[in-house]
């Protein structure tokens, strides 16, 4: 599955608590995570992260600016990944 590329300024980012404090965002009805962040100069590495963890089933979305890139992952497909299978 191909991530969406969205810029930055168009989605809601707020801050949740998991057993610490995370980063999350609404993007189209959809809660997101942050995955990981990159630096402007490492567009490929974020580009292969959200390809890496789009073909594991997730639904990814990658944010632009002009200083960096953000991998954020569905919150709904990362936390059931997460729950032990019965």
């Amino acid at each position: 599955m191909l991530p969406l590329i969205v810029i930055e300024d168009l989605v809601a980012p707020f801050k949740f608590w998991r057993e610490g404090i995370h980063e999350g965002m609404l993007y189209r009805n959809d809660f997101y995570v942050v995955l990981h962040r990159f630096v402007s100069a490492e567009r490929t590495q974020a580009h292969t992260q959200a390809i890496q963890e789009g073909n594991k089933g997730f639904k990814v979305c990658v944010t632009v600016s002009k200083a960096h890139y953000t991998v954020w992952v569905e919150m709904r497909s990362r936390i059931a990944a997460a729950l032990p299978c019965p």
